[in-house]
C-alpha cells in the first residue's frame, strides 16, 4: 500500500533540544481538533510533558491518538529455548499498564485512543497546521537531531487528515473514547456513507460555469437506485430511533427527550415522503427494466439484424419509463428541497444530542482492552 499527496508546501525544520512542531503545540487551544500518530509517548507520569499539554485542552476539542507499544510483542516465545520468554513478558505488562494510565479518560477533556502495533509513522496535527517528521510525540524526542515539515496550508491539512490519518486510523484498534464519539462517528458514516452516495446516485449536476449557474435535478435516465443502499435510506428513521432510545435510557435526566422524539417523527415524515415519490421508479430499475427489455428483445429480435433489434428493445423501454415516470422530473426542485431537509432533521438531531457532549464524554468506553494486554 502507498498514499501520496502530491505538491505539499511546508517549511522543513530540523531541531535539537527543542520541539519541531512547538508552534503547533501553541495552537492547541485554538483547535477544532488535534489528531496525533506517534510512535511511543513519555509513561512515566511526572515528565510527560507533552501530554499535560493535551490535558490542559477543554472537552470542546477531540483529540485522537494513535500509538505504538514499543515493547509490546505478538509473540514472547524466545526462539533459542521455544519457552516463554518471561523477561520480555514482564516488559511488555510494565510498558503497557504505565500508557494506558497515562492515557486514562478521566484526565483529558475528550480523549481518544487507537492502538497500531505497526505503526512507526509520525503525525501531529490540527485543522489548520501539520507536521510530518521524525519525531515522536515524546518528551525525549526533544534530544535528538529530528526533521521535519510544518505544513501551515489548511487545504493540504486537511488532505493530510482524509488521506493519511484517517487511513492510519481505520487500520488501527480502539482502545478508549467517549460515547459521544461514537454516536457522532456513527451519525457522520450514515451522513458519509448512505445520504451523499444516494444523493449522488439520484440527482444530477446540470449547468456550465461560470455561465450558467450548477443546480442538482433529477434526470430518470441518469438516476441510480443500489439496492440495498434504497432499501437502507427508506428505514433511515429507525436507526435514529434507536440511538435516541439509546441516549434516552442513558441520559435520562439530561437528555431532551421530547426534542429529540419531535425531530425522530419529523425524519420519519421525510423519508417516507420522499421515498414514495421514487420507490416505483426505483423498483422499475432494480427489477423490472433489465427484464422488460429482454422480453421486448425476444418479441421483435428475427435474427436478422440483432444490433437493430436491442436498440429497438432499449429505445421500448427509455419510451415506456419516459411516459410512466416524467411527472418526476417535473417535482425535481421538489425533491431535491425534500432532501435538503432530510440532511437539516439530521443536523438538527445532532444538535440535541450536542446539549448533553460532556456527559457523554464523561462516559467513557474501552475496547480491545484484551488484544492490548496481549501478555495474559
Amino acid at each position: 500500500m502507498k498514499k501520496i499527496i502530491h505538491d505539499v508546501k511546508g517549511d522543513v525544520i530540523l531541531s535539537y533540544q527543542e520541539n519541531g512542531y512547538q508552534s503547533l503545540i501553541d495552537q492547541f487551544q485554538k483547535a477544532n481538533y488535534i489528531n496525533i500518530v506517534t510512535y511511543n509517548i513519555n509513561t512515566y507520569e511526572p515528565k510527560t510533558e507533552l501530554i499535560k499539554e493535551l490535558r490542559k485542552v477543554g472537552n470542546s476539542t477531540p483529540i485522537t491518538l494513535v500509538l505504538n507499544i514499543p515493547a509490546r510483542r505478538d509473540d514472547y516465545i524466545n526462539k533459542k529455548t521455544v519457552q516463554i520468554d518471561q523477561a520480555a513478558v514482564n516488559d511488555a505488562k510494565n510498558k503497557i499498564k504505565y500508557t494506558l494510565n497515562v492515557l486514562e479518560r478521566s484526565k483529558f477533556g475528550d480523549l481518544n485512543v487507537y492502538f497500531n502495533f505497526d505503526n512507526h509513522s509520525k503525525l501531529i496535527m490540527t485543522d489548520t497546521v501539520a507536521y510530518i517528521g521524525s519525531q515522536n510525540f515524546s518528551d525525549a524526542s526533544k534530544d535528538n537531531f529530528e526533521l521535519g515539515l510544518l505544513v501551515n496550508d489548511p487545504r493540504e491539512v486537511s488532505k493530510i487528515n482524509y488521506r493519511i490519518f484517517e487511513e492510519i486510523k481505520d487500520n488501527s484498534i480502539l482502545y478508549a473514547t467517549s460515547e459521544y464519539a461514537i454516536v457522532m462517528e456513527e451519525i457522520a458514516e450514515i451522513m458519509r456513507d448512505l445520504l451523499q452516495n444516494i444523493r449522488q446516485d439520484i440527482f444530477t449536476l446540470a449547468g456550465d460555469e461560470p455561465y450558467i449557474p450548477e443546480i442538482e435535478v433529477i434526470n430518470i435516465d441518469n438516476a441510480y437506485f443500489p439496492k440495498q443502499k434504497w432499501e437502507e435510506f427508506k428505514e433511515l428513521h429507525y436507526r435514529f430511533e434507536d440511538i435516541v432510545d439509546k441516549l434516552v435510557n442513558d441520559y435520562p435526566s439530561e437528555f431532551n427527550k421530547g426534542k429529540a422524539e419531535k425531530k425522530v417523527e419529523q425524519l420519519r415524515d421525510l423519508v417516507e415522503d420522499f421515498a414514495s415519490e421514487l420507490d416505483e421508479l426505483a423498483n422499475f430499475m432494480n427489477n423490472r427494466e433489465e427484464s422488460m427489455m429482454w422480453k421486448k428483445f425476444e418479441q421483435i429480435d428475427i435474427g436478422e439484424d440483432v444490433d437493430s433489434a436491442l436498440e429497438g428493445a432499449s429505445e421500448y423501454v427509455r419510451n415506456f419509463k419516459h411516459d410512466k415516470f416524467r411527472d418526476i422530473e417535473e417535482i425535481g426542485d421538489e425533491l431535491v428541497q425534500s432532501f435538503d431537509d432530510i440532511e437539516q432533521c439530521i443536523n438538527d438531531i445532532e444538535t440535541v444530542i450536542d446539549e448533553i457532549k460532556d456527559a457523554m464524554i464523561n462516559k467513557s468506553v474501552y475496547q480491545n482492552i484484551d488484544l492490548i494486554k496481549n501478555y495474559q
